[in-house]
């Protein structure tokens, strides 16, 4: 490396007998003439160093996307029906989701929630977000006066925009005790070519090393 001392010494050795004052002068200007390149190549690669930091951190190429599952029981639900027949669709539903490998995020503090309570949309989406999810899953359970229960599938985007929605129900007989196998079924078929599609991602499998 040519330090300070030996550029001193070429300098004096060119320039022959010059004062000491006039020596150190030329020693100073042609070390600056050495170190503005050298920190004009320092910042051109600290420059380049940190825009490809930038490339391979593309937030929208690692972003996961998954569904926020939410069940509501209607008033009607309540005092036609019972709460058994509640879980046991909300359940169900949720478990036709997880087995067809959509994404359904679980809420950190709260699990999933199956509910009597109206819930605002603005709050149902302040809940998604919360939980890290990408879209909402509102699943209402209703007893309607002509069928023995409907169910309602809403999906919409963070934005509050309904992406989609589906319903299934299960009517007639002399009783409600196989209503809730034929509705989930029903919504099975009605729910298999949406998966994959906006509103129910499906789960990312780790990429698979190169051999």
């Amino acid at each position: 490396m040519l330090t300070f001392a030996r550029l001193r010494k070429a300098v004096i050795a060119q320039a022959g007998p010059l004062s000491t004052r006039t020596q150190t002068r030329t020693v100073i200007q042609r070390s600056k003439a050495c170190i503005q390149p050298l920190c004009l190549v320092g910042a051109t690669l600290l420059v380049l160093s940190l825009v490809a930091a930038g490339q391979t951190q593309d937030p929208a190429s690692t972003k996961l996307y998954g569904a926020y599952y939410l069940a509501y029981r209607t008033p009607a639900h309540v005092s036609r029906s019972t709460p058994e027949v509640f879980h046991e669709v909300a359940n169900a539903t949720l478990d036709l989701l997880k087995k067809n490998d959509v994404n359904v995020v679980a809420d950190p503090e709260r699990g999933t929630i199956k509910t009597s309570e109206v819930f605002s949309l603005d709050s149902l989406l302040s809940l998604t977000r919360g939980a890290g999810a990408t879209s909402l899953v509102y699943v209402t359970v209703d007893r309607p006066a002509t069928s023995w229960l409907k169910v309602t599938l809403q999906c919409y985007d963070l934005s509050g925009k309904l992406l989609w929605e589906e319903h299934a129900s299960a009517s007639g007989g002399l009783s409600g005790n196989g209503a809730p196998s034929k509705t989930i079924e029903s919504l099975r078929k009605k729910l298999l070519p949406r998966i994959g599609q906006p509103g129910l991602p499906k789960v990312q499998l780790p990429a698979q090393p190169n051999r």
